[in-house]
């Protein structure tokens, strides 16, 4: 007896009809919701309003004064630019790096199937693997890069990479190097939908590389780049595993994201109320630019329709 068929005689012996089983599936995955979701953020929401005394095991309500100590005290404020920064240039690397990639995985060539196989194994692989590597590349002795670049005379002897100036930017293109794959597959579905015949029509019209690009390719894969920004910008607000194996924060506290920062708070410090409210300040501002993203290209999009609707009124209007 198959799966469904063993669903099916479960169904007919407890005589639930469609909509009761369905409301039992439903209530189910909610409840399973509830309990690894909600009750851990419930909780950690009251954490956030108690002082936590670890050595009296007690706990004293102070209401929202860890909040506004989170808010102002200046390595939170330090760690929370650190961490828009990191996610700015993680963004920007991303969508570029990742569209790019989609455009020439759209078009024919001989082992174009191969290709698209092997350029999701860096999103398959761990961040730590991915720290590992980088960290490999960037080692000032015998890393990669000054094994290439010393040589030619284009950095000096034992250039150091991961220095206070530019420990961050590395971070972020290391995280751009295992994210981009993921964006990639998002742009190259997108992509695919585009009929070939507004390509056709615009070749014919004479426009060029960049004018197709603008006026066919991008009205098509708005909601892609909207994904792709949600999801890159989410996880380089929460991105540790690949901070902490690659810097720890170092030099100093040049690379301490926020959610470093959460850490030390809560394992080193053991002030789990200040961390609990750093970590909700920290998904009030990724989810505040989520609905900022979506805000704008829902917008765009709603103008480029009024202004498609114009044009077409127009040609209506000339053509009577």
């Amino acid at each position: 007896m198959t799966a469904l068929q063993r669903v099916a005689a479960w169904r007919g012996r407890g005589g639930l009809t469609d909509a009761q089983f369905a409301l039992t599936i439903v209530i189910g995955v909610l409840l399973f919701h509830v309990v690894i979701i909600i009750v851990p953020l419930a909780y950690s929401f009251w954490l956030s309003l108690h002082e936590t005394n670890v050595i009296l095991r007690s706990s004293e309500y102070v209401g929202f004064d860890l909040w506004a100590e989170a808010l102002f005290e200046e390595e939170t404020q330090s760690a929370t630019l650190k961490s828009l920064y990191f996610a700015a240039v993680s963004v920007v690397l991303s969508l570029v790096l990742s569209l790019g990639m989609a455009l020439v995985l759209n078009q024919e060539f001989p082992g174009r199937g191969i290709l698209r196989a092997l350029i999701l194994l860096p999103w398959a692989v761990s961040e730590v693997v991915t720290a590992t590597m980088w960290t490999v590349m960037l080692e000032p002795a015998w890393g990669f890069f000054n094994g290439v670049l010393e040589p030619l005379g284009i950095v000096g002897s034992g250039h150091v990479w991961l220095d206070k100036d530019w420990a961050l930017f590395w971070l972020a293109v290391a995280f751009t190097w295992h994210i981009a794959p993921l964006g990639t597959f998002f742009f190259l579905a997108a992509l695919q939908t585009i009929p070939q015949d507004l390509y056709n029509a615009a070749r014919i019209d004479r426009a060029g590389v960049v004018s197709r690009f603008y006026h066919v390719t991008l009205p098509h894969i708005r909601y892609a780049v909207l994904i792709v920004l949600v999801v890159v910008t989410v996880e380089a607000f929460r991105q540790f595993d690949l901070v902490f194996a690659m810097t720890s924060g170092g030099p100093g506290t040049t690379t301490q994201i926020l959610p470093l920062l959460i850490f030390r708070y809560n394992f080193q410090f053991s002030q789990y109320g200040l961390a609990s409210a750093a970590s909700f300040i920290l998904i009030i501002i990724a989810t505040i630019l989520a609905v900022a993203y979506f805000v704008l290209m829902t917008r765009r999009t709603k103008q480029s329709r009024v202004a498609a609707a114009q044009r077409r009124a127009a040609i209506e209007a000339e053509s009577s």
